[in-house]
């Protein structure tokens, strides 16, 4: 794995991982949700769509994982992110020669889908994505349903340190999740702009459909607490496409330990783009 050159205006870290074989596929750009970055694509699914030919870029927004910006993170709005987006797929289809599919976890799923009613892209693929009326739903969710939840969230939040262990995984991982692993990642949480999370929380107006309705899959957990499958049932309507939900993982799917499921609903979906 190698960086593809800095984006222009502020410096973002872009994780390249290029295929075993021959180039002949649609390069992929991966969008990280909060409190994430580029690093959360690493352990498995860059290596993964590596091996199926994929040219994969993972970005991480300023503010997050080694992009500068983090001394401003509580300035920055969802139209930030969205711009270092924008220039980033503009960068990935200049250095490919063709337009990227977008693949957007969580509030990388809103941004990807932000993106996609001004820019053509060549596939939009949103895992347990933020639907696009915003997170109110998941925030009165998670207030009604799981409020201890909720208080551990403000925590990572407000107190700029991860939950307890035991709350991590409840939160966003399956049950099976190894202690080890949970350490790991507690370690790479981060705060996020307050600013972008009300943005989304506040009424969405902008419900147009993706530039020319490019190919999408929209993936969802049954046991994600934070996505419920509701929230992702309201998604795939927009796009109109059905929803794929799957048994066991929780919000993070890429990093749960039955992640392959997610990459292998996602790589059966990219088998049929055109």
């Amino acid at each position: 794995m190698n960086k593809l050159p800095q984006a222009t205006e502020f410096e973002l870290e872009i994780i390249e991982s290029g295929p075993v074989g021959p180039d002949l596929r649609p390069p992929l750009l991966f969008i990280h949700g909060a409190y994430a970055g580029a690093w959360c694509w690493q352990p498995y699914f860059l290596p993964y769509f590596a091996e199926r030919g994929y040219r994969s870029f993972a970005l991480s927004l300023r503010g997050h994982g080694g992009s500068a910006g983090a001394a401003e993170l509580s300035a920055w709005r969802i139209t930030d992110y969205a711009a270092d987006l924008a220039r980033v797929a503009a960068r990935v289809e200049a250095r490919c020669g063709r337009k990227p599919v977008l693949v957007g976890h969580s509030m990388g799923g809103f941004l990807a889908q932000m993106h996609a009613r001004k820019h053509a892209v060549a596939g939009l693929a949103l895992l347990a994505t933020v639907p696009p009326e915003g997170l109110i739903g998941s925030a009165l969710h998670l207030l009604w349903r799981h409020p201890r939840l909720m208080w551990e969230l403000n925590a990572l939040q407000h107190g700029g340190v991860p939950p307890r262990l035991d709350k991590l995984r409840e939160l966003l991982f399956s049950p099976q999740m190894p202690e080890r692993e949970l350490l790991e990642y507690a370690t790479r949480f981060q705060h996020e702009s307050d600013r972008a999370l009300i943005d989304m929380t506040l009424p969405q107006l902008d419900y147009r459909p993706p530039l020319g309705m490019p190919p999408a899959l929209v993936l969802g957990s049954e046991d994600d607490l934070l996505m419920p499958v509701h929230l992702i049932y309201s998604a795939a309507r927009q796009l109109e496409v059905h929803a794929q939900m799957l048994k066991g993982p929780g919000h993070l799917l890429m990093l749960d330990r039955d992640w392959r499921l997610a990459a292998d609903a996602l790589a059966d979906w990219l088998e049929e783009l055109p």
